[in-house]
């Protein structure tokens, strides 16, 4: 079974708006490497780390994964 994540889900303004657990998938897109989740019957919604930046593999640490947000 996938590991779920705890992700934030915020507004425009950065507000938390609620924080829900999803299974992240990842989609190769040249070097980068973003991740999506789903969100409300929307096949992908990028997440964001506040940490740094996810879609990088070299750069990415497992720390990132204690802020991860989506924006709605």
């Amino acid at each position: 079974m996938p590991k779920k994540y705890k992700i934030q889900v915020r507004d425009a303004a950065g507000k938390v708006l609620e924080t829900v657990e999803r299974v992240l998938r990842a989609e190769q897109i040249g070097n980068f490497n973003p991740m999506f989740c789903r969100y409300r019957n929307k096949k992908r919604v990028l997440v964001n780390s506040d940490a740094g930046d996810l879609s990088d593999p070299f750069r990415r640490e497992g720390s990132y994964a204690d802020s991860l947000f989506i924006k709605v």
